[in-house]
């Protein structure tokens, strides 16, 4: 009876604090999808993607042929203009006007390039699978970022409700502490000690607040509202994830971003090499042209004259001589193709790494929270004891201000250990592509 009435202050305090932020509630969902709508890196890497996709046309890989039409107009004056002709005559014109008016559509196809041109527009078509695959990426890392920032905040508010628990310990404490000194039975030390830490742990809960009000910002800024928009969280850190190594070095190799990005990258490199290579191979390129003109001229024989004709041709060009610059271009190419195969193997096995430090870290801090839930118990079982103990009058105020820490440091560390577990998760879910 007497346990149960000691624990209805706590409880009390614990409501007070809850009061005192009737905000929103927003769930760790909710701040993912807001952020996926807003958040300024996915929409930077929406826009590359976009870009990637509107350049992978075959026109702009050089299939299709370039028209274009082509006029002009040529107006002269001559002065002074004398004509002798063999049968004797004579014309002499002064201030003759001529115009010369020529209009033609002309088209240039390239109909071989050594298939250069297809290669180019399966680069192309590439660049765009590229550009989905980093937008996926930017995705996967803004929720993660998101989630662990919101997961932050969660560990914020557990630690201001453990400061609260104490503070309103500590309150009980001045209280026994003031009735022992005013029935003569205590120092007035117990008294004033009691008052200092609980001044303590008031500043303490103040500083704990800053805290996160600085995290809610953090995360306003991901999700890309005004940095004082209020909200509270889901106050749990509750975790039931399980891990299966095995599942997650598959799901790594087939969906990790990173590395999905990078054997992109080693594919549009091979292709660059096949471009650069068909630099040496000839280039037909057909020609049409239909061509218009017109001519006057007012102190000639003939008064004007006009035009009109198709023309039909083709034209071939062989590389036989450049320098060097398309072998050096190829032999670039080659080196770079190689550079991006040995990136993807270093990102596999930095991932592989990663993967076991995680699961290693993951596995350690799961007994480490049943130990720490086992001490929270244990220390606010010894608390309990040690304040009736102070009631009664069997003990000083030493033995009760050392239970009261050591329960605040289980209450941290237990605090601490759930966020690293739900961290850890996040980090396990985002190697694996699962975010």
């Amino acid at each position: 009876m007497k346990k149960l009435l000691f624990l209805l202050p706590c409880a009390f305090g614990l409501q007070l604090l809850v009061a005192q932020n009737p905000n929103p509630v927003l769930t760790p969902d909710e701040a993912v999808r807001l952020a996926l709508e807003k958040n300024y890196d996915i929409q930077l890497t929406r826009a590359d993607a976009d870009i990637a996709r509107l350049n992978n046309t075959k026109g702009n890989a050089g299939m299709l042929p370039a028209v274009n039409f082509v006029a002009g107009d040529n107006i002269g004056v001559n002065g002074v203009q004398v004509q002798n002709f063999a049968d004797g005559r004579t014309i002499e014109a002064y201030g003759a006007l001529n115009n010369t008016l020529t209009a033609s559509v002309q088209l240039n196809w390239t109909l071989f390039d050594g298939r250069r041109m297809q290669i180019a527009k399966k680069r192309l078509e590439e660049l765009e699978a590229l550009g989905q695959i980093n937008l996926r990426n930017q995705i996967q890392q803004t929720t993660a970022e998101v989630l662990q920032a919101y997961y932050q905040i969660v560990r914020t508010r557990l630690n201001e409700r453990a400061l609260a628990e104490v503070i309103t310990l500590n309150e009980e404490r001045l209280r026994i502490a003031e009735a022992r000194l005013a029935a003569g039975f205590a120092a007035q030390t117990d008294a004033l000690q009691a008052r200092i830490d609980l001044n303590q742990r008031r500043a303490d809960l103040l500083n704990q607040q800053i805290q996160t009000d600085a995290s809610k910002r953090a995360l306003n800024r991901l999700l890309v509202r005004p940095p004082e928009t209020a909200f509270d969280v889901d106050e749990t850190l509750l975790n039931t994830y399980k891990p299966d190594r095995n599942a997650l070095l598959e799901k790594i190799t087939t969906q990790n971003p990173g590395l999905l990005s990078l054997r992109k990258n080693a594919e549009i490199s091979s292709l660059v090499i096949e471009e650069n290579s068909a630099l040496n191979k000839p280039r037909i390129t057909g020609i049409g042209q239909f061509n218009t003109l017109r001519s006057d001229n007012a102190s000639d024989f003939i008064l004007n004259n006009t035009r009109a004709g198709l023309t039909v041709g083709a034209s071939m060009v062989i590389p036989l001589y450049t320098g060097g610059n398309y072998k050096r271009q190829v032999e670039v190419a080659r080196v770079q193709a190689q550079q991006a195969g040995l990136q993807v193997e270093t990102q596999r096995l930095n991932v592989e790494t990663e993967l076991d430090n995680q699961l290693a870290f993951f596995n350690v801090n799961g007994q480490v929270l049943t130990l720490e839930e086992e001490n929270v118990k244990n220390a606010r079982e010894s608390l309990n004891v040690s304040t009736e103990r102070f009631r009664l009058g069997q003990t000083n105020a030493l033995e009760v201000q050392t239970a009261q820490n050591t329960l605040e440091q289980a209450l941290t560390r237990r605090n601490l250990v759930q966020y690293n577990l739900k961290a850890t998760e996040l980090q396990l879910r985002f190697l694996a592509g699962e975010l």
